[in-house]
């Protein structure tokens, strides 16, 4: 996933908090969270890598291929780069809704790109 130019640095724990608030994926972890993927995840760049390569060999014309606990969408980006299959569907799947506001901002923002470099 290459949103480095919008990526903000996770600085949420940086200060002490008080209380016993739990973790939450709301809207300041989703603007930060590339952040701390790449931080937290040893592989996490090869491992997408690794899921376009998957999805250009494996997905076939007219299949749904499920991105689980999508977050912002990092597989299924990479799933939209590697398939070349035709009629294939999509589904990203999270139980944060930060998450899915954040993940299909991300997929509207590559379909513009894509759409640019058409024109």
């Amino acid at each position: 996933m290459s949103h480095n130019k919008t990526m903000s640095e996770d600085r949420i724990y940086a200060k002490a908090k008080l209380g016993d608030e739990p973790f939450r994926f709301d809207e300041t972890v989703a603007r930060v969270f590339p952040d701390m993927l790449q931080r937290s995840i040893p592989g996490y760049a090869a491992s997408l890598e690794a899921i376009g390569s998957l999805a250009a060999r494996f997905v076939r014309d007219n299949t749904c291929c499920y991105d689980l606990g999508c977050s912002l969408g990092g597989a299924t980006l990479a799933m939209r780069q590697g398939i070349q299959a035709d009629g294939c569907r999509i589904v990203a799947i999270d139980n944060a809704q930060a998450m899915l506001d954040r993940c299909q901002q991300i997929v509207t923002e590559d379909d513009a790109m894509k759409g640019s470099k058409h024109r």
